[in-house]
């Protein structure tokens, strides 16, 4: 025992001796243009350089022009899924939409939070907003960076917030306001010559950044009464460990119950980049949002527009019709709050079942879009759920990956049941599924082998490393 921790107080000196004389090269030699430099951009590039994408006509596209054209056409249709409508197709489209929100939202504002949100922007939130802002970030299309607003916020603050409150009153933003650069980051281990295997992040102004911030610092506080526990993205005071510990308790549960029991693992095919802004504003409405905030909100989905970075190269801008941006401050509240009808409807339908544990039954678990459904008597359920999903879709946009999601059968009493979930639209596993980074077992026995023991590889060829590399040192 204490060869061990002899052996681990070493480790740990090698290790803080190693990350000192790290920070001291860097800060030595970062900032300036010579190898290391050249080295980190080279490999920053390298990593998200686009050397070839596949059309619409599934063509392989390798010179720079048509990649772009590829990647623009994607992003421009991605973005225009709410196209064209009579008045008469729009407004029965906004009639369902009430009539969904009217028998799904549950949860809504006290008046008096309510009014606390209509007060006027005051320049102690602007300049709060603007002192916890970090500089150093990448500006948006008009290319003033952070710093610039920080060193003349005396003369700019009093401008902005007379703009921002003259939103209440009809006006709105300058379309050029709106404008934003899209950089498209590779997803890991996908390929990359799918244009939809991108994450578009939207490098927004950074006055409509402030802008936002505001909103959504006086937001947040409200979100946790407004989101049901099942949902622990972006909630404060709630994790992701929440739910996928909770997975693994009703996996124990439900293997002792002795009752068909399976997990499904849902995929949501580019889920912020869909939402429909009509759905998303009655979402807002329905919680009990004022006309001030509502007015706030809606300016920044009035005539909004991206260009895509490509390699270093801007395409020509296209409007924007749908989704919420990932990159905005706003976005990840407005999107699970525009997700919550449908969870409540999940948990209200009767026919969707899931283990009952004291008096409460456990149905979905959801951070953001990654939904996981705790499935009972999945003859019933099942069918259930994907009803839910099409209702649901028809009015927001929300599209399921059927190919990626999952089943996971945890327990089986029924000699028919596996056959029967044949008839279903997702791939079936009878060993495990991953769910927010965790491997789910059916048999839990096996979560220390999928879970910790390739980390704990890791760190011992790491420990290894460092030792070798100080003994040549």
């Amino acid at each position: 025992m204490t060869m061990r921790r002899s052996l681990s107080d070493l480790m740990n000196t090698i290790h803080h001796r190693t990350c000192l004389q790290t920070k001291a090269f860097f800060h030595t030699h970062g900032d300036k243009s010579g190898r290391l430099l050249a080295r980190m951009i080279a490999k920053k590039r390298a990593a998200t350089y686009i050397a070839c994408v596949r059309d619409r006509k599934g063509r392989s596209q390798y010179m720079p022009p048509q990649i772009m054209t590829a990647l623009r056409d994607y992003y421009k249709q991605l973005y225009s899924l709410t196209g064209p409508q009579t008045d008469k197709t729009r407004q029965t489209l906004l009639d369902q939409i009430q009539t969904y929100h009217s028998k799904n939202t549950t949860r809504k504002l006290s008046e008096i939070d309510a009014a606390l949100l209509e007060d006027p922007i005051t320049e102690g939130e602007l300049s709060a907003a603007l002192k916890s802002s970090k500089t150093g970030k990448c500006p948006g299309p008009d290319g003033l960076p952070l710093r610039y607003y920080k060193t003349f916020r005396k003369v700019l603050v009093p401008h902005f917030l007379k703009a921002f409150n003259a939103l209440t009153q009809g006006e709105n933003l300058p379309p050029q306001t709106l404008m934003a650069n899209v950089t498209l980051l590779p997803k890991e281990g996908k390929d990359p010559t799918n244009c939809a295997n991108y994450r578009p992040i939207s490098l927004l102004n950074s006055d409509i950044k402030l802008f936002v911030k505001v909103l959504a610092t006086r937001l947040q506080p409200h979100i946790p009464n407004l989101i049901h526990c099942d949902q622990v993205g972006f909630v404060p005071g709630r994790e992701a460990k929440d739910n996928t510990i909770r997975a693994l308790q009703l996996i124990h549960r439900g293997r002792l119950s002795g009752q068909d029991f399976l997990l499904l693992s849902t995929d949501s095919e580019k889920a912020f980049d869909r939402v429909n802004w009509d759905f998303l504003f009655a979402s807002l409405a329905h919680i009990g949002l004022g006309p001030h905030m509502q007015s706030w909100v809606k300016a920044l989905y009035t005539d909004p527009s991206a260009r895509i970075c490509v390699n270093g190269v801007y395409s020509e801008s296209f409007p924007i019709r749908n989704g919420t941006r990932q990159g905005c401050p706003l976005s990840p509240l407005l999107f699970i709050l525009s997700l919550e009808p449908f969870l409540s409807a999940v948990r209200q339908h009767s026919d969707i079942t899931g283990p009952i544990i004291g008096t409460t039954q456990h149905k979905i678990a959801a951070y953001a879009d990654d939904l996981l459904f705790f499935v009972t008597n999945p003859r019933v359920s099942l069918p259930c759920i994907l009803s839910t999903f099409k209702d649901y879709g028809v009015l927001s946009n929300l599209k399921i990956n059927f190919g990626k999601s999952n089943i996971l059968s945890i327990q089986t009493a029924d000699t028919q049941y596996p056959s029967h979930l044949q008839h279903f639209p997702f791939p079936i596993s009878s060993t495990k599924l991953k769910y927010l980074g965790i491997w789910l077992n059916a048999d839990p026995a096996e979560n220390y082998r999928d879970n910790f023991a390739p980390h704990l590889a890791t760190l011992q060829k790491t420990y290894l490393l460092g030792i070798t590399h100080t003994y040549h040192g």
